[in-house]
């Protein structure tokens, strides 16, 4: 897998996202992931806000900073708050990756010490 150039920042450098791409992309994890059941997808409409520019410039500086799309940052934060949460957190998206990363690279050392 190939990863398309980047300029922003990402929540981990190129090489550990492009070693985990090669990772997923030869090795089937699907025993590891939890069974959900199927949700149907809501319907979704349409709306326009209007709201001051500096607002919306802030909104959508960031998304960049979160190398999202501002409109996908924008309902991210209203569904949260419609939901009684608060918006999302790279915080909570580092520490995803890292249990990804633990988990491969555990992975990782037991297929080494299979073949040792």
């Amino acid at each position: 897998m190939t990863m398309t150039k980047h300029t922003g920042n990402l929540p981990r450098p190129a090489a550990d996202l492009e070693r985990l791409a090669g990772y997923y992309d030869t090795h089937d994890t699907s025993a590891e992931m939890e069974h959900g059941e199927w949700a149907e997808p809501q319907p979704m409409a349409t709306t326009s806000l209007r709201l001051p520019a500096e607002v919306i410039d802030e909104l959508k500086r960031q998304a960049r900073a979160r190398n999202i799309r501002y409109t996908s940052y924008v309902r991210s934060i209203l569904e949260q708050a419609a939901q009684g949460g608060s918006p999302p957190d790279m915080a909570e998206i580092t520490k995803r990756l890292e249990r990804i990363e633990r988990a491969v690279t555990s992975g990782q050392a037991q297929d080494d010490q299979k073949t040792a």
